[in-house]
């Protein structure tokens, strides 16, 4: 366990876990967790509940408000007015809370979890023992094209940039992306959003061929599109969607649309990330078609895409970079022409029972190789390489 200043009683390294949504609900987070508990002493901070039973936990409650004179005040709306972002940043009320709360600790190395955390770590700690897990590329996540939207956007690279940058080590969920980094100074080592290894059987595809996706009912994700393809399509096919029900509004669109198309397609409440793996497994193609409305859609790398492995399914994706490739490499299923409703049909309707079979042994194949724990040991080394520098600096 860890003392109230970050020290460990046991005599191990003391690591910091930080993150700005919960770490209980945030699979890539969870596998920090998992994979440190018995290696470090670890210590999580983030908002909601201790994500497990062997760390010490800081919750953030936001509920933490600190006096704001009428200077402060005055600061601010200058602030604003002038986009004096660093002090905007740390008048944030999360990162004056998280500041409060990490207050008088020590840690031996900090995992920051995307770019909003960093600049707390690197004030409290020091950059050279944090580490920057960074979950998307920030400077551009699909801002509007309006004056605040461009605001926004010079504010995260602005963030990027100069609260970034200093660490002493990151990574990221694809090598698109690292390439991205590239221009702010960073060299980000890749940990995609894999799963953890499950042992599932191959299950042979047919008579009706049975496409699945789950995730929120985004329309960006090309749903509707998929809804009417199958539903028209020559070929022996349906199409089951596990939605969650946030935008609700969105769901209800969906659901409105699957009632209007007919049996074929099934909107499903969503399922426990504990048993969806096992859920999609009943399954043949796991299909997800990102639209390119941001660059971190056209270089998206997703939980799902490794859901779909993990549950011995082949894939249908559009034609984004990373996805595209992983389907290539192994032989894993259909990238589409592209992203117009005509072409995600053409793919759906030239299915056979033969292809999909043949995909699905793909991945059986392809599910070691690709799973989280291949991926985790780039954090692994990472830590170790801050922890060690910390050790000898004492």
């Amino acid at each position: 366990m860890v003392t109230s200043d970050g020290r460990s009683t046991a005599g191990r390294a003391t690591l910091l876990i930080l993150s700005f949504v919960p770490i209980d609900g945030d699979p890539r987070v969870i596998k920090q967790v998992r994979r440190f508990v018995d290696e470090y002493d670890v210590t999580t901070c983030s908002p909601g509940p201790s994500p497990h039973p062997g760390v010490t936990h800081i919750e953030i409650t936001g509920d933490h408000t600190p006096p704001r004179g009428l200077l402060t005040r005055a600061l601010d709306e200058v602030a604003h007015r002038t986009e004096w972002f660093r002090r905007m940043y740390f008048q944030t009320p999360g990162v004056i809370e998280t500041m409060h709360r990490l207050a008088g600790r020590r840690f031996d190395a900090v995992i920051a979890n995307d770019a909003e955390t960093v600049g707390v770590a690197c004030r409290l700690f020091g950059a050279a023992r944090v580490h920057a897990d960074l979950h998307e590329f920030f400077p551009d996540m699909g801002f509007e094209d309006s004056p605040m939207g461009k605001r926004h956007q010079r504010y995260w690279t602005w963030m990027t940039r100069e609260l970034v940058s200093p660490v002493a080590s990151s990574t990221t969920v694809g090598g698109e992306i690292a390439k991205k980094y590239h221009e702010f100074g960073l060299e980000p080592g890749v940990v995609t959003n894999s799963t953890h290894l499950r042992d599932l059987p191959f299950r042979e595809a047919g008579p009706t061929i049975r496409l699945v996706h789950s995730g929120n009912p985004f329309h960006e994700r090309s749903l509707a599109e998929i809804m009417r393809a199958v539903a028209a399509s020559p070929a022996d096919v349906s199409f089951d969607l596990y939605l969650t029900w946030h935008p609700e509004k969105d769901r209800a669109e969906f659901v409105a649309l699957a009632e209007e198309l007919g049996p074929r397609i099934t909107v499903h409440d969503p399922v426990a990330q504990s048993v969806l793996i096992e859920t999609l497994n009943e399954y043949d193609l796991g299909i997800h078609i990102l639209q390119p409305v941001s660059t971190n859609n056209v270089m998206a790398l997703p939980n799902k895409f490794f859901d779909y492995v993990q549950a011995r399914l082949g894939i249908i994706v559009g034609p984004s970079v990373e996805m595209a490739r992983l389907v290539r490499e192994h032989d894993l299923g259909v990238v589409t022409e592209g992203f117009a409703e005509s072409e995600i049909a053409s793919a759906i309707d030239a299915l056979t029972i033969e292809r999909v079979n043949g995909f699905k042994q793909s991945a059986m194949r392809a599910a070691d190789a690709l799973s989280a724990e291949r991926q985790v040991e780039v954090w692994a080394d990472a830590v170790r390489r801050i922890v060690d520098s910390s050790t000898h600096a004492r």
